[in-house]
Formats: C-alpha cells, sequence, structure tokens
C-alpha cells in the first residue's frame, strides 16, 4: 500500500477522525511531501501556528508558592509548620491564567520528538525549533499513551482535536532504540492492524458523512441479532463494518484490508474471492434479513487496491452482493465518486456489470 498518494493518506485520517472541516486549513504546503513523517511534521507546524496566531489555549491552574504579600488563599498549616511566619512569608495557593495544559504539552513535545528525528527535513526542523520558541510556559512531559486518553477538549478549544490526533500518530510510531537513542519512523501503511483500522473507520465515516444529506443513515460497528427464539449467551457477538439505511434499502459493509483480495487454491485453478469474508458478509445478511421484512437487504465487500481493481455483482440467496476494491492511488475525487458510485448501483435488477476491471469501471464512469 505504499503507493497511496500522501494527500490521500491525509484525507483517509480525516475521514477516520471525522475531522475533514479542519483539513483543509492545515494542508497548506502538503501538494507533494516524500514521506508519512514529512507530512505529519508540516501538519503539526502548519496548526501550531496557526493556534499561536490565534492564541493558545490556557486555563485557571492551580499554584502553590511561598510570597512576601498575600496572594489567593494563605495556607496556615504549611506556613506554620514551616515557619514562613517568623521570616515574613507566607504559603499561598491561587490559581493562575496559563498555558501549561495536557493537549498543549502533548504538542510540545510531539514537535520535539520531531525536531530531533534526523531523518526529517532540515527545513522542516528548523521550523520546529522557530515554533517551540514561541511555546512558553509549557512544561515538559514524558508522553504515555493513556495521555491521549486523558486530554479534555470542548467547543472552545476543539481546534485542537486533529493535532492530537496526529500527536498520538507520531506517537505511537516514532520509535526509539533504548541501547543507542536513534530514532526511527515506523512506516504505518505497512503496518497491516494499523492501515486495516484505518480503512475500516475511512469507509463508515465517509459514508456516514457523504449520505446524511442524501436522507441516509450509517451506524459503525452495529449489532446484529442472531435469528434465533432464544438469545444465548454462547453465540458469538455479530458486529458489522457499517450499515446503510435509506431509501427502502440496507446495505452491510465489510472491510477487508488483504494485499490481494483473491485467492488461490494449491490446486492452481482461477483465483477467487475469499470463501470466509463472503460467509460472514452473508451471516450478517440472513440474519438482517429476518428482522427487516419487506426491505432489500444488500452487502457491499470492500478491499483497498493500489493502480489495480476488481468488481464483481453477485446474487446469493436473494441478496444483491457487491465485491469490489477502492483504488486509493486515484485523485481524492475519483476515490469518492467511485464510493458513491459503488453504493447507489448495488442493485442485482438495476445494475448487472458482472465481473470488470475496476479502471475500465472506472473510465466509463467518471469520464
Amino acid at each position: 500500500m505504499t503507493a497511496i498518494p500522501i494527500q490521500n493518506i491525509y484525507y483517509l485520517l480525516c475521514y477516520a477522525w471525522d475531522l475533514l472541516e479542519e483539513a483543509d486549513e492545515l494542508a497548506v504546503g502538503i501538494e507533494d511531501p516524500p514521506r508519512v513523517e514529512d507530512l505529519l511534521a508540516r501538519l503539526l507546524i502548519n496548526g501550531t501556528r496557526r493556534l499561536l496566531r490565534r492564541g493558545i489555549d490556557q486555563n485557571y491552574l492551580p499554584q502553590s508558592e511561598i510570597l512576601v504579600t498575600v496572594r489567593g488563599k494563605i495556607d496556615f498549616e504549611v506556613s506554620t509548620r514551616r515557619l514562613l511566619f517568623e521570616h515574613r512569608r507566607v504559603q499561598c495557593n491561587f490559581e493562575e491564567f496559563l498555558p501549561d495544559l495536557l493537549h498543549n504539552r502533548i504538542l510540545k513535545e510531539t514537535l520535539k520528538a520531531l525536531g530531533a528525528y534526523t531523518e526529517l527535513d532540515s527545513s522542516q526542523r528548523a521550523e520546529i525549533r522557530s515554533v517551540l520558541r514561541r511555546m512558553e510556559g509549557i512544561s515538559p512531559l514524558n508522553i504515555r499513551t493513556s495521555h491521549f486518553a486523558q486530554v479534555r477538549l470542548h467547543r472552545n478549544n476543539s481546534h485542537y482535536r486533529l493535532l492530537m490526533h496526529i500527536c498520538e500518530l507520531v506517537h505511537e510510531n516514532l520509535l526509539v532504540n533504548e541501547q543507542t537513542g536513534n530514532q526511527h519512523f515506523r512506516d504505518f501503511l505497512r503496518d497491516k492492524r494499523q492501515m486495516a483500522k484505518l480503512f475500516e473507520l475511512f469507509v463508515a465515516r465517509f459514508y456516514r458523512r457523504e449520505l446524511s444529506s442524501k436522507g441516509w443513515t450509517v451506524k459503525s460497528q452495529e449489532h446484529i441479532q442472531w435469528d434465533s427464539p432464544v438469545q444465548s449467551e454462547f453465540l458469538p457477538e455479530m458486529h458489522a463494518d457499517a450499515i446503510l439505511r435509506g431509501d427502502g434499502r440496507v446495505v452491510v459493509v465489510e472491510c477487508k484490508f488483504y494485499k490481494e483480495m483473491l485467492q488461490s487454491s494449491h490446486w492452481g485453478s482461477m483465483a477467487k474471492i475469499r470463501s470466509s469474508h463472503l460467509y460472514q458478509l452473508m451471516t450478517y445478511l440472513r440474519n438482517l434479513d429476518a428482522s427487516l421484512p419487506g426491505q432489500e437487504v444488500g452487502g457491499l465487500l470492500v478491499y483497498p487496491a493500489v493502480q489495480s481493481g476488481f468488481i464483481s455483482d453477485l446474487n446469493l440467496s436473494g441478496h444483491s452482493v457487491r465485491v469490489c476494491t477502492i483504488d486509493l492511488a486515484r485523485t481524492w475525487n475519483e476515490v469518492a465518486d467511485w464510493m458513491h458510485q459503488i453504493v447507489f448501483t448495488l442493485s442485482g435488477e438495476i445494475n448487472q456489470l458482472g465481473t470488470v476491471p475496476l479502471s475500465s469501471f472506472l473510465i466509463g464512469k467518471m469520464g
């Protein structure tokens, strides 16, 4: 999957994080970054500069200091125990309006880590140093994964959300060798676990965002009940990646992140769709269909692809099922247009595409 254009990676992330509105504001200068880490550094630089222009987030934080004049409340217990009164001093507890907040500390430490990454472009490292000099009053932090769950953002500082997602991505993939101290950025595009989750979130949230204006509802990880009069506690849970509802139709979407969507048998016969994926999707369709009488229930099995593709329309037990790829190497407008097409033409009665190369279908649909 390394041939996915960097700009498309950015859109995948923004859809997956459900933060598309902020995407264009940070995208200045990302036309052709050579690597993902260069993209992330550019986004953090742009985002931090925007924060500094509008005013970095601050809040009232508790402080405790020994002072010669009273400020806030006097801590009589500490002042007496430490004999401060005898030296005409008092321990005071007060609040001060400061930027030393967890999200600012995470942002600053992430920038410092990228600034120390020797493989990063030297001009970007210089820009990071320039930005860091303007982030005064923010204390160091040894970032842990748990810190990201502790960040509390609200309407007035929601512009930090995209930056925190980027910081978390850097934290997960910028690795340090404990013996040598050298840094290495793990190519998460080659990490099947990370990319599978990213692709699943992207597809579900793309459809939720893009189809809501057309009267469709989209739910991700929706629970499907077994068609059984007795719901045994021993039955496995069923959760579809996404379920789309609109125009009297229900479409169950399953995303599979595999380098090769077709599987060859040991006997050298023609490559075929992976049976386990079809079995899973058909189980979802049959059980969901039982609870939705009178509605057309179809399925969509989606795989990512780069500069290649496949689409096959099937009718299985009365259900329209489409198995196809999304070519992530195309322009973003083509990717978005294709994702609309594969949903709105999914019907055994309307569409009879059969099995064709994705490239020829895209040319016919997109001109």
